[in-house]
């Protein structure tokens, strides 16, 4: 019998306000009635799965956006969650939630229901960039939302965007001067990618707008990468810097390869070898959760000999080579003898028998990458 340990459970509730001009995520604006559908099938699956999930250490509710969600609906998932899963193991518990939705009131429920984590778009406070955007924020409102959620004793992670068309060096800049002042406890800082089917995709491929030089954009996540070092972040991943401590232990759940659970629409677990996806569709969602939630599950590919170094390779530290050869049980230069050309080239680095990519190679990243792939 194979012994399923699921460290990470994520749950997607997909509703939107507004949507974002660069967002490919699943989400939607949806009305009442299916957000109450929506949310009682949430129920029942987590509920479905409860024996896999009690023992978790980290939950995350992710979106779309779940702060969007009325009280009266967000409570009763909250509710069976504390039923659920035993609280008393769980190192982690964020909410992903924009700035206009933060109150009293909402931060009063989540800190009821062992919340302790609040992850908050903020992407830039140029309120040019904000509207192109097509944020619902403006600055004022960041900072009341960052002050509450300070007030209320929350671990903070904040989202920002650079290489956004049309951003300018003093608007970056503005955007690191806001972290220097306010000092979350994490921020995950992302270059802009565009993505297929999004708002932004349509105007750069129409000429409307100009795309974001990808050399400046380097110059850009220089810019970023040595201001929060000054301000004491350590850069763990690709785009994620903490204060000491305060590192993403569900993200590092999904970096490291470890097993994890997904529920809700179009939501992502991985488990016994094996990786399934739930319906993108809504409808065909909620019918499932209505027959045999199990069923409802397609199964992806999954190929841990290389999925563990792709997912290792975006932490700064790498991947422990004996760890690999551990999990994979053969050398890992036998598995993948083409990491020895990056090794030559200078894109990769072996520290501490940790393979690692060099500080050239984070931003060349896609050729090592590309070899693996082949």
């Amino acid at each position: 019998m194979v012994m399923i340990m699921i460290k990470g459970l994520y749950i997607h509730i997909p509703f939107c306000d507004q949507i974002c001009t660069y967002c490919d995520f699943c989400k939607m604006v949806a009305n009442d009635e299916l957000k109450i559908e929506y949310m009682r099938a949430l129920i029942t699956e987590m509920e479905y799965f409860s024996d896999l999930v009690a023992n978790v250490d980290t939950i995350y509710i992710g979106g779309g956006t779940p702060s969007s969600i009325d009280r009266d609906l967000l409570e009763p998932l909250l509710i069976e969650l504390n039923n659920i899963v035993d609280f008393k193991k769980v190192k982690e518990f964020t909410f992903e939630a924009n700035p206009c939705d933060i109150s009293e009131e909402l931060l009063k429920l989540l800190k009821k229901y062992h919340v302790n984590r609040i992850s908050m778009g903020v992407q830039t406070v140029d309120e040019k960039l904000l509207k192109f955007l097509r944020r619902t924020h403006n600055l004022e409102v960041v900072n009341n939302a960052v002050d509450l959620i300070k007030q209320f004793d929350f671990s903070m992670n904040l989202d920002f965007l650079y290489a956004i068309p049309g951003q300018t060096i003093d608007q970056l800049n503005k955007d690191l001067s806001y972290i220097e002042k306010f000092s979350p406890s994490h921020i995950s800082y992302y270059s802009l990618i565009v993505e297929d089917r999004t708002i932004l995709s349509y105007l750069i491929n129409n000429h409307k707008i100009a795309d974001f030089s990808s050399d400046l954009a380097r110059e850009f996540g220089e810019v970023v990468d040595k201001k929060l070092d000054n301000l004491g972040y350590i850069k763990y991943e690709f785009s994620n810097y903490a204060k000491p401590g305060y590192e993403s232990l569900h993200n590092l759940h999904y970096w490291n390869l470890e097993e994890y659970l997904g529920i809700g629409l179009n939501a992502s677990s991985q488990f016994n070898y094996t990786r399934v996806k739930n319906p993108k569709s809504i409808k065909e969602y909620i019918a499932g959760t209505k027959k045999n939630a199990l069923n409802m599950h397609e199964i992806e590919d999954f190929n841990p000999k290389l999925e563990f170094l792709l997912m290792g390779l975006r932490k700064v530290a790498g991947i422990s080579i004996k760890e690999y050869e551990k999990r994979i049980r053969k050398p890992l230069f036998e598995v993948y003898p083409i990491l020895k050309k990056h090794l030559k080239n200078g894109l990769l680095e072996i520290n501490d028998n940790n393979l690692k990519l060099s500080k050239n190679g984070v931003y060349l990243a896609n050729q090592v990458f590309v070899d693996l792939l082949e």
